[in-house]
């Protein structure tokens, strides 16, 4: 495993890189560490593949924005320029946020994407009705309009050796010690800028008048023709596994959908039963690797 880097334009992206064959490109979420991969990493590369994953936008110095862009219309194009700059077309798997921009980029590319699989959140196109029918992801979900807060919320979370991101991570995962990985986190979020850009991704949410979230909207309406798969942890504290049951409509994803709802897990589920999720992601990918789509 090695340390590397992606770029965008001016902005570079660390990342660790592993092993050799068709690329893997592992997007984390918040709030997270592209190091937290290593396990799949490790995995990856032992089945024969090149597993690469970056910091996302913002989570380190230097890929954070002049123009304080957190768009998903930036972090998608972040993604097509890391797959023309691997040589595409990639895998991709992609955890909280970073499923949702690679749900994003398959339906933006679908040229550049071998396969898409997102861990812990459902498929975005449909979710809003789907709340109406699973009202206690509202609840779940209010820490997103605490963000939207100037200051406090920053606050809140760095105060008492950011004891705020430890009790995200016990109520979205519960029952499960976090222990080496909650430890990346905090190296990640500690570093100049860092908080406040991971918070920059949901203050740009509500600003639907813009030209970016138009166009992440637009993106919406088009299927997703890449072949694609969503792991779901049942004790999720986060995203409630139920989203899922009123959130699919197979003609969204003429490529296909395998839909996993895994017990025992929470949020981080990829951390929390490692080999489980290694098992089907490799499983995913060799059926459609050297498929161009």
């Amino acid at each position: 495993m090695k340390q590397v880097e992606l770029s965008h334009g001016d902005l570079r992206f660390p990342a660790l890189m592993a092993g050799e064959g068709e690329t893997v490109l592992l997007l984390h979420g918040f709030p997270d560490s592209y190091r937290n991969w290593q396990q799949q990493l490790e995995a990856l590369a032992d089945a024969g593949y090149c597993a690469i994953a970056p910091a996302l936008r913002g989570y380190a110095p230097d890929c954070q924005p002049r123009d304080g862009d957190y768009s998903l219309r930036a972090a998608v194009e972040d993604v097509l320029a890391f797959a023309a700059q691997l040589g595409g077309p990639v895998h991709l798997v992609g955890h909280d946020w970073g499923a949702v921009v690679a749900h994003l980029a398959a339906v933006r590319s679908p040229e550049l994407f071998r396969s898409c699989s997102m861990l812990a959140i459902a498929p975005v196109k449909r979710l809003p009705a789907a709340l109406l029918k699973v009202p206690e992801q509202l609840l779940r979900s209010g820490y997103m309009g605490f963000f939207q807060l100037p200051l406090v919320p920053e606050w809140l979370l760095r105060r008492n050796g950011l004891a705020g991101v430890k009790w995200l991570w016990r109520r979205w995962s519960p029952g499960w010690d976090p222990a080496d990985h909650l430890d990346e986190a905090y190296r990640t979020l500690a570093q100049p800028g860092v908080l406040t850009a991971a918070l920059g991704w949901y203050r740009h949410l509500p600003r639907v008048w813009t030209g970016s979230n138009r166009q992440a909207r637009s993106w919406l309406a088009s299927p997703a023709r890449v072949p694609t798969m969503v792991l779901l942890g049942m004790q999720d504290g986060c995203m409630s596994h139920r989203l899922i049951d009123d959130n699919i409509n197979l003609k969204d994803f003429p490529a296909g959908l395998r839909v996993e709802k895994i017990a025992g897990v929470g949020h981080f589920l990829h951390l929390e039963k490692p080999e489980r999720i290694n098992d089907l992601l490799l499983a995913h990918l060799r059926q459609y690797s050297g498929d161009c789509n």
